[in-house]
């Protein structure tokens, strides 16, 4: 199968987010057999008129339906792409009536920007993948055939095996960008904890991190925190949550968001509220023993549950409304 996949593959950024979602499903879909073609539509769009997005999006858009016209792809995949209008969907779809439409987003549903796009998308789409489910998930069907889909886990992306390691700089991690809640959550430890050698990125005025350098300060720490903005909203998680896991660090995440129900007590560390995650954390750091066995059996789970060739076979199933080969283990 032939698969257009538009997305963000940040090349403008020198691939500061080569670890990211877009890589791991067309790593997915290769992997599964498939012929993949990467479409960066903000990279694209910044190559006309001297960088200026807003000047290329046009030129981007018509180079889209040209590429489609000359690849002829059985499956268009479209990943974080909101500089490609749905005119120009419609217009391929009508010139390729056989070729199938994915949409995938793993944006909260909780932002009005987000949820409008995806109800602008959802009709022209075979299916939308999101990775919320519940009563969220109800939001975008309204609009059109709407899964739950995981932050994918890849082996060649995500390979540090953290449990292993004797020595490192820090026990706790913590990579994100500012916010109230977040602010709220790290003061607390800090101040419950204040020799807890704790490495916070994206708040406070540190930078957020990317590229090669989240891999090298995620290699110097034996526990991940992965609190979000939103954390009541069942399976709502940012990719932090694969990142931490699948490089074998010991995860804490807000009770609220409900991965208690695919993962163990023994893979993954739920905390009820501050006080909880403060004990916890304090648990870990005089149980190392402890700490690195759950932390290996999260990282052994992530990889069976949520590895990016699972979730792009389970997309082609979604998409061509084939029976599902297998239980994938999360609501389908």
């Amino acid at each position: 199968m032939k698969i257009l996949h538009v997305s963000n593959f940040s090349m403008r950024w020198d691939a500061f987010n080569f670890w990211g979602i877009p890589y791991k499903l067309s790593n997915g879909f290769i992997r599964q057999g498939h012929h993949v073609i990467n479409f960066s539509d903000r990279d694209i769009a910044n190559s006309f008129f001297m960088g200026i997005r807003k000047l290329g999006v046009g030129p981007m858009n018509a180079k889209l339906i040209r590429v489609c016209r000359e690849v002829k792809p059985d499956l268009l995949l479209l990943g974080h792409c909101k500089q490609v209008w749905e005119k120009t969907v419609a217009a391929i779809r009508e010139e390729l009536p056989c070729m199938r439409v994915a949409h995938w987003n793993c944006d909260t549903l909780l932002n009005p920007e987000n949820l409008t796009h995806l109800h602008c998308m959802a009709p022209l789409a075979d299916a939308t993948f999101v990775t919320t489910a519940g009563e969220q998930l109800g939001w975008v069907s309204q609009a059109g055939r709407a899964a739950f889909m995981p932050n994918p886990v890849d082996s060649s992306i995500e390979s540090l095996r953290v449990f292993e390691r004797n020595e490192t700089e820090n026990e706790l991690v913590y990579c994100t960008r500012s916010d109230p809640e977040k602010i709220e959550i790290v003061d607390l430890i800090r101040k419950e904890i204040p020799d807890l050698k704790f490495d916070c990125h994206g708040l406070f005025g540190r930078p957020e991190i990317h590229g090669a350098a989240m891999f090298e300060t995620l290699a110097q720490a034996k526990m991940g925190l992965n609190t979000s903005r939103h954390n009541n909203v069942f399976l709502y998680s940012s990719d932090r949550m694969s990142l931490l896991m699948g490089n074998g660090l010991l995860t804490f995440i807000d009770a609220r968001a409900g991965f208690d129900t695919l993962f163990d007590d023994d893979e993954l560390v739920s905390y009820d509220s501050g006080e909880d995650l403060i004990e916890k954390i304090r648990f870990f750091r005089k149980n190392d023993s402890e700490r690195r066995r759950i932390a290996e059996r999260g990282w052994k789970r992530a990889h069976e549950l949520f590895n990016g060739t699972r979730v792009a076979k389970y997309i082609h199933e979604v998409t061509f409304g084939e029976k599902l080969s297998e239980n994938y283990g999360w609501p389908a």
